[in-house]
């Protein structure tokens, strides 16, 4: 079901029009409904959307320099800015000036001159279908026994991170993990035992790896995997070995283990220009986590 209104007001819609006097319209038809905020060309929405991600985009169809047309297509063939749903606002009504707009991936139009009560019906529908679209996203993403991010997510969200680090030269770094003798920890305590451990281990990651940036993901069984954009691999043994021992001290009980409480082992590894791909990335944390389960588990090994 659709939420209420009153929680458009945390929405944003971004107005983009050359006329001073058409973007005071907008506003002022829409101001009491949502967060509004304006630019005056195709081109500054662009760069807007890459940097805010608002919730609806209201454009005019003609515009000085890239034409609206223009700017939709270049939004739908761009995958950060591909989800954000655009309403063309347009005096050209006419059925081949509707099949343009649907063809470059608008989801409606408004014409002109504008109605104020037709413009706030149809940006609360679209604002409506965008809350509830996100909303669908999220819980495709999130993994339904720990509420961590899934492994859906992680394999979508390394791919974005490396081609970052390969276009800003910012560092990336990745932990896998894994908890030790966890079988025979399923095997002796049971599957429901099992399951209360990795809810409770996902949720002590998460509350370790609290930066926004960071992320902690499930990435299969008893495996995790936490990403860390901006942090060079110094940072990120610092930040494994916070883990490995935050885990110990939660002093869960594991008869079966050789440490007798539940541990995890974990595996660092950079993005470097020998490790540039994802498998690779993955390959080498997952490595050096072979080689922390070598080590006696309860512990982390690192690239050099």
């Amino acid at each position: 079901m659709f939420k209420d209104v009153s929680d458009l007001a945390s929405c944003e819609v971004l107005i983009v029009d050359d006329s001073e006097l058409m973007r005071r319209l907008l506003v002022g038809c829409l101001q009491e409904i949502c967060n509004v905020k304006t630019v005056e060309s195709a081109e500054q929405a662009i760069i807007y959307c890459q940097e805010e991600q608002p919730d609806l985009v209201l454009m005019d169809w003609v515009l000085e320099g890239m034409s609206g047309l223009e700017a939709c297509k270049k939004m739908q063939v761009t995958p950060k800015l591909s989800e954000i749903p655009i309403v063309f606002v347009t005096s050209n009504a006419n059925e081949e000036s509707q099949l343009q707009c649907w063809e470059a991936g608008a989801v409606d139009f408004v014409p002109k001159p504008i109605v104020p009560k037709t413009l706030q019906n149809r940006v609360k529908t679209h604002l409506k279908y965008k809350l509830q679209a996100d909303v669908l996203r999220n819980y495709s993403f999130i993994d339904g026994l720990t509420g961590i991010y899934n492994r859906r997510f992680f394999d979508a969200e390394v791919e974005r991170l490396l081609k970052q680090h390969h276009r800003a030269d910012h560092a990336l770094s990745m932990i896998m993990i894994d908890i030790d003798f966890f079988k025979k920890y399923n095997d002796y305590y049971g599957h429901l035992a099992g399951d209360d451990v990795l809810k409770q281990v996902a949720s002590k990651l998460k509350e370790i790896v609290r930066r926004p940036l960071d992320t902690v993901c499930r990435y299969g069984g008893e495996e995790f995997v936490v990403l860390l954009p901006d942090t060079p691999l110094q940072g990120a043994k610092i930040i494994a070995k916070t883990l490995v021992r935050a885990i110990a001290g939660m002093a869960l009980e594991h008869s079966q283990s050789e440490h007798s409480v539940v541990t995890i082992s974990a595996g660092v590894a950079s993005a470097t220009k020998t490790c540039a791909s994802v498998e690779s990335l993955i390959k080498s944390s997952d490595d050096m986590l072979y080689y922390a389960k070598g080590a006696g588990r309860n512990t982390y090994k690192c690239t050099d």
